[in-house]
């Protein structure tokens, strides 16, 4: 059922400037507060570009720059000719958690991202093994069996196949049967997603190396075999940094 776009809350008694901030910082802020305590909602409207920028003393440079972050996590959907709204497709996402949200501005280190994905996927792994029925096994070789054809196809269709890859590891966060170990492992799965989409720029995402990375993972969970596993996950992740690396991708 379509979302319908009819509200527009007034902004003006919930914001206010708070100059102790960076003015984009700010502004992301002021959002993220708005729909944690839920005085946004999907499907509200925000206000335009120069009342918002009155609203919260900051330049329209600053909202415009906020917009674009904000817009690239999916949190708001600009409608060209009609305006911006928070996106009606907010449940599934996990981006305001006050941590993870506060992850996204942070800009970690490359070893802390890679630290923290080696750490988040050995368990993942380890309960995906422990609680996945064979449906859930079923689901994840069809998944890469997907990204292979793709992979080995004449024409690289990329959109498509990060979506695949994202998918497996998506798979792998629900199999665990963790709702919470899920969506954290889905938000830094996506964290990660321009790093994997700019390997595939550059080819490198198809090295052998690569390919092998999925079919280790898999073998481990289909055999429940929790060493293999866990050398599926440091193999994977070298890799990663690797292609990283390779295709000139940043690393902070």
């Amino acid at each position: 059922m379509e979302m319908k776009y009819d509200r527009e809350p007034d902004l003006s008694i919930m914001l206010s400037p708070r100059p102790s901030q960076s003015s984009v910082d700010y502004v992301i802020s002021s959002i993220k507060e708005l729909l944690l305590t839920k005085k946004m909602v999907p499907g509200d409207k925000l206000p335009a570009e120069m009342e918002l920028a009155k609203l919260l003393s900051v330049s329209r440079g600053s909202i415009r720059e906020a917009m674009k972050i904000l817009a690239a996590f999916g949190i708001i959907e600009i409608k060209r000719g009609d305006g911006t709204y928070v996106s009606s497709d907010i449940e599934g996402k996990v981006l305001f958690d006050p941590l993870l949200f506060s992850f996204i501005l942070s800009q970690p280190e490359f070893e802390e991202l890679k630290e923290l994905r080696m750490l988040l996927e050995k368990d993942v792994i380890r309960l995906a093994i422990k609680n996945a029925g064979e449906e859930d096994i079923r689901e994840l070789r069809q998944c890469y069996e997907s990204m292979e054809i793709l992979k080995n196809g004449q024409e690289k269709d990329y959109d498509r196949l990060l979506n695949f890859d994202l998918e497996f590891h998506h798979i792998l966060g629900k199999i665990t049967k963790n709702r919470l170990l899920e969506k954290i492992y889905r938000f830094v799965m996506e964290y990660f997603s321009p790093y994997i989409a700019q390997s595939m720029r550059n080819h490198t995402y198809f090295s052998l190396e690569s390919k092998e990375t999925h079919r280790k993972l898999l073998d481990a969970v289909e055999r429940r075999d929790f060493v293999s596993a866990e050398e599926a996950v440091e193999n994977s992740v070298e890799v990663w940094e690797t292609l990283i690396f390779k295709s000139g991708g940043e690393t902070r």
